[in-house]
Parts: structure tokens; C-alpha cells; sequence
């Protein structure tokens, strides 16, 4: 009977290990909000994200996972940043790393604000993102949302390039790039018209530390 009890109380300490760790990866507990663990992306750091695609309005759903890994740390104009790599293919996907101010991507030999954080609704910044230049505005800060993760607080922030709404990306600072959709533009000459579709849209499923 004390050997069971030996077993018992190893089984129940071990439970309580697992949702602890959980706890801390998602930012839950027993389905109550709680702050996410204060955590930061670091080589090694796995992100997998539910991947969407669609190759024209209306057209049919493609799907698939995605896994991206933080392979390296370079220094790129003096300062740190972690190379995000697309584990499927091995190209690059962002240089990434946070400052004061918030997260930041390096691209063209040129760092640029790409998630604003601390912020304010409405607060704007031109930068550099999915090949060209947008403007970033704050649509949202610290809304409660659910993901894959847990619910967690996420900032929401719109880009805008040649007067629509080219990307929209939720970030947490403790998760960084949560949720991300791309929208086109296509204009059609006959007849005129101008159509904006959802292009792709990307939703983390789980992050490993």
C-alpha cells in the first residue's frame, strides 16, 4: 500500500508539472485568463502556424502547416537579430528582434518598426514589409483573444499600401507574430472594376520556447 502511494503521489506531482508548463506556454489556467509567461523568443524557438490560401476571390481553400524555427543569432548593422527560418523550405522568412519601442524587422540593410509595443490605438508609423512600404496604424491594444496558444492579449495592427489594406498582423510580446493575413488587389480593365481578397491567412497553433 505504500508503494501505491509512492506511485500515486509521483503520478499526481508529475500532472502538476505538465499543466504548469502548459501554463506557461499558453496563458491559461483551467480555461481563467492569466498573463502569458514572461518569455522571450530565442534561438531554438518554434512557432507552428495553420497556413491558408486562396488563389483568387471565391476560389477554393488550400491549406497546410507551417513550422518556423529561430535557427541563428547574426549581428546585421551592429546589432542582434534572430534568423526566422521556414523549416519546410530553409529560406528565410524575417530577421527579427525587439527594442524598447518594440518589435523590429531588419531588412534591406535597414532596421524598420514593423509591431509598435508599448502602443496606443491610432498611433501610425511608415515602414518596410512584404516588399514594399505601408503604412502601419494601431487598430487594436491588449484585446483578450483566443489562439492555438491560449487566450492571450494581442495588439492588431493594419498596413496600408496604395490606399488598401495590404496585411493585418496580431503580436504578443511574449509570442511576437500571432496571427497574420495578406490581402491583393486585382483590377480587372473590362469592365473596370476593383477587387480586394484575403489572400492568405496565418494563425499560430502552438510555440516552443
Amino acid at each position: 500500500m505504500k508503494i501505491r502511494g509512492i506511485k500515486i503521489f509521483i503520478l499526481v506531482a508529475g500532472l502538476l508539472t505538465i499543466l504548469s508548463c502548459q501554463k506557461e506556454i499558453d496563458g491559461t489556467n483551467g480555461g481563467t485568463i492569466v498573463p502569458p509567461a514572461d518569455q522571450k523568443p530565442k534561438v531554438g524557438t518554434t512557432w507552428t502556424y495553420y497556413y491558408y490560401w486562396w488563389n483568387s476571390p471565391g476560389g477554393l481553400t488550400n491549406s497546410k502547416i507551417i513550422t518556423h524555427i529561430a535557427k541563428s543569432e547574426e549581428t546585421l548593422g551592429g546589432e542582434k537579430w534572430l534568423k526566422i527560418v521556414d523549416v519546410e523550405t530553409d529560406t528565410t522568412v524575417y530577421y527579427l528582434n525587439t527594442k524598447v519601442d518594440g518589435l523590429y524587422q531588419y531588412i534591406n540593410s535597414t532596421p524598420f518598426l514593423l509591431c509598435k509595443y508599448p502602443a496606443s490605438v491610432n498611433d501610425s508609423y511608415l515602414t518596410f514589409f512584404g516588399g514594399t512600404n505601408e503604412l502601419f496604424t494601431v487598430k487594436n491594444v491588449n484585446d483578450t483573444t483566443a489562439t492555438g496558444i491560449g487566450a492571450i492579449p494581442l495588439n492588431k495592427y493594419e498596413g496600408v499600401f496604395d490606399a488598401f489594406i495590404k496585411d493585418i498582423l496580431w503580436y504578443n510580446k511574449n509570442a511576437w507574430i500571432v496571427w497574420r493575413q495578406q490581402y491583393k488587389k486585382l483590377v480587372f480593365a473590362n469592365p473596370p472594376n476593383t477587387v480586394i481578397y484575403l489572400q492568405s491567412s496565418m494563425y499560430i497553433n502552438s510555440i516552443v520556447y
